[in-house]
């Protein structure tokens, strides 16, 4: 399986070990010479934490269409991120800190209504 943040784009495409592209339409050529279609696309980078960036890419009648990714193979489940224990080691961090915190300022809440 391969995660996608998004899975409402027309085509997937790996464009190398570390970027996918997902086009809003189905490339495709224009039916007659001369003629060049405009198609939007997402580049998702996968080692910078799925962070994207839009663009457009030309097409015309004598360019090469790119190989769409089956969408079976693409999921939007999180576990399948790359950097998905980096996420839960974080949210452990942080749960850990504000539980030290918390339990701190509740020790000292309590010794004061003591005396």
């Amino acid at each position: 399986m391969i995660y996608v943040p998004e899975i409402e784009h027309a085509c997937y495409v790996l464009v190398n070990k570390d970027t996918i592209r997902a086009y809003t339409e189905m490339p495709y050529n224009p039916s007659y010479q001369g003629g060049n279609v405009n198609i939007t696309y997402r580049d998702y980078y996968v080692n910078s934490h799925y962070l994207f960036t839009d663009s457009y890419e030309t097409f015309s009648y004598y360019s090469k269409l790119p190989v769409c990714l089956d969408k079976t193979t693409l999921t939007t489940a999180y576990f399948y991120r790359n950097d998905a224990a980096d996420i839960m080691l974080l949210f452990v961090l942080i749960i850990s800190f504000l539980y030290f915190i918390i339990s701190i300022f509740l020790k000292a809440f309590f010794k004061g209504l003591r005396r």
